[in-house]
C-alpha cells in the first residue's frame, strides 16, 4: 500500500526515516508484524531509503498518484545551413572558404569535445542488493534441505557463482538481486547515449558492487574492453559491518571461473589485508582519502568507481577541497542515497583543481512491488 505523508518527521534514531510533506511512503502489509504500535517500516518515494516512521504522520494514498512519467521527447525542426542569400556570403580566407555560421558551430563541437575529454571520476553506489528486499535470512530461504539453491522470489538472482568455501560467506558479502542486476545494465545504457566513455573501472570487492561494474560495462559494450580493477580500499566503513569481521570475500579465481572481467594482473593500492574490523571514522576518512589520491594519479581519463553508499561523500569531498563530513550525521546523510546513486567530478587542469557537476545521467527512480500470495483476499477472506 502506499502512504501519504502530511507532516515533516525527523529521525531520532538511526533505523528511522526522514520524511517530508508530500512524499510518497510505500508499505508492505507483510513486513508490519514486528513493528511497534503506531509505526510502519517503508520506503521513501523521493530518497529509496527504507526506515520507521509514525503512521499518523500520513494519510492512505492512491497507487496512481505515484505514477511516473519516464521520459519526454521534444521534437524540433533541423536547423538549416545558411547560405550565401541570407546576408551571410562565404569568404576566402588564406585561399578556403569560409562561412562563419560554420565556424560558429565547428567551434562548439570542438568546445564539446574538449569538455568530453577532460578528466573525470563517476563514483557510483552499487545496485540493490537481494538482502536489502528480503532481509538478513534470505540465505535460509533459497535452500533446500540437501543445500541446493533455488529461485524462491523472482527477485532473488536466477545463480549464485560457485564459492569453494562455504556459500554461508553470502551472508556477509550477498550479491545484487534480479532488480539490482537490471539497474546497472540500464545505467550503462544510458551513460552509452550520453557517449560517456569510461577507460577505468575499480570496484570494492563485495560481490554486489563487482557485479553493478560488470552489468555497467555491458550496458557501456565496454566489458570485452575494460577489466575490472578490485581495490579493497574502496569498501565501506567497516564499523557498519554486522559481523565485525572484514567480510570473506571471493577470491581473483573464483571472480574469474565466474565469468567476471576482472584485471588479475591489478595491483590493488590498499591490500585487503589492510582493512581493520570496526575502524574509527578517522581511520576511515585517511584511507578513502589516500585511495582516491591514489587512483587519480594512476588514471589520465575518465574512471569510474562503483564501491557504497558512504563513497559518494567520503572520495568526492577530498578530490574538490571539503573536509570530511561529521561523523554524527554521516548515517543520515548515506542513508539518503539510492542504489546506483552517483557523483561526478571533473578536472579543470589549467586552474589545479577539480569541480562537483551533475551526473551525466539521473537516477533511476521507481516504486515498490510488494510480495504478493494469491490465497489473501483471492481465495481465502
Amino acid at each position: 500500500q502506499t502512504l501519504r505523508v502530511l507532516f515533516q518527521y525527523k529521525p531520532q534514531n538511526i533505523d528511522e526515516l526522514l520524511i517530508n510533506v508530500g512524499d510518497f511512503i510505500y508499505v508492505d502489509p507483510t513486513q508490519q508484524s514486528n513493528v511497534s504500535e503506531g509505526w510502519v517500516i517503508g520506503t521513501s518515494h523521493q530518497t529509496g531509503c527504507r526506515g520507521f516512521l509514525p503512521e499518523n504522520y500520513t494519510e492512505r494514498a492512491n497507487e496512481s498518484d505515484t505514477w511516473v512519467k519516464h521520459r519526454e521527447y521534444v521534437f524540433v525542426t533541423a536547423p538549416r545551413f545558411v547560405t550565401e542569400t541570407e546576408n551571410e556570403p562565404n569568404v576566402k580566407l588564406d585561399g578556403e572558404v569560409h562561412n562563419p555560421h560554420w565556424s560558429g558551430s565547428i567551434t562548439n563541437v570542438l568546445s564539446l569535445q574538449n569538455v568530453a575529454l577532460r578528466r573525470g571520476v563517476l563514483v557510483m553506489h552499487h545496485g540493490e542488493r537481494v538482502d536489502q528486499v528480503f532481509g538478513k535470512s534470505w540465505l535460509q530461504q533459497c535452500f533446500t534441505a540437501d543445500g541446493k539453491y533455488y529461485r524462491a522470489d523472482l527477485n532473488f538472482p536466477s545463480t549464485l557463482p560457485k564459492r569453494k568455501d562455504s556459500m554461508k560467506h553470502f551472508e556477509y558479502d550477498p550479491p545484487l538481486s534480479c532488480c539490482g542486476v537490471f539497474q546497472s545494465r540500464l545505467i550503462g545504457e544510458a551513460l552509452l547515449d550520453h557517449e560517456v566513455t569510461v577507460s577505468y573501472m575499480y570496484s570494492s570487492p563485495a560481490l554486489r558492487c563487482i557485479q553493478t561494474a560488470q552489468h555497467v560495462l555491458q550496458g557501456l559494450k565496454l566489458d570485452q574492453k575494460v577489466k575490472i580493477r578490485v581495490e579493497p580500499g574502496l569498501f565501506e566503513w567497516t564499523k557498519w559491518e554486522a559481523s565485525k569481521v572484514i567480510p570473506n570475500f571471493m577470491t581473483m579465481t573464483e571472480l574469474v571461473e565466474a565469468s567476471y572481467q576482472v584485471d588479475t594482473s591489478y595491483r590493488s593500492n590498499f591490500p585487503l589485508s589492510s582493512l581493520v574490523p570496526s575502524e574509527s571514522y578517522e581511520e576511515y576518512v585517511s584511507r578513502t582519502s589516500t585511495v582516491i589520491k591514489q587512483i587519480i594519479t594512476a588514471c589520465p581519463s575518465v574512471i569510474l568507481l562503483v564501491a557504497h553508499g558512504s563513497s559518494l561523500a567520503s572520495f568526492t569531498r577530498p578530490l574538490i577541497g571539503l573536509p570530511a563530513r561529521d561523523s554524527s550525521n554521516f548515517a543520515q546523510v548515506v542513508r539518503k542515497i539510492p542504489s546506483l546513486g552517483m557523483c561526478f567530478c571533473e578536472e579543470l587542469k589549467e586552474e589545479n583543481k577539480w569541480q562537483m557537476v551533475n551526473p551525466p545521467v539521473k537516477t533511476l527512480t521507481h516504486g515498490a512491488n510488494a510480495a504478493f500470495d494469491w490465497r489473501n483476499g483471492i481465495v481465502e477472506d
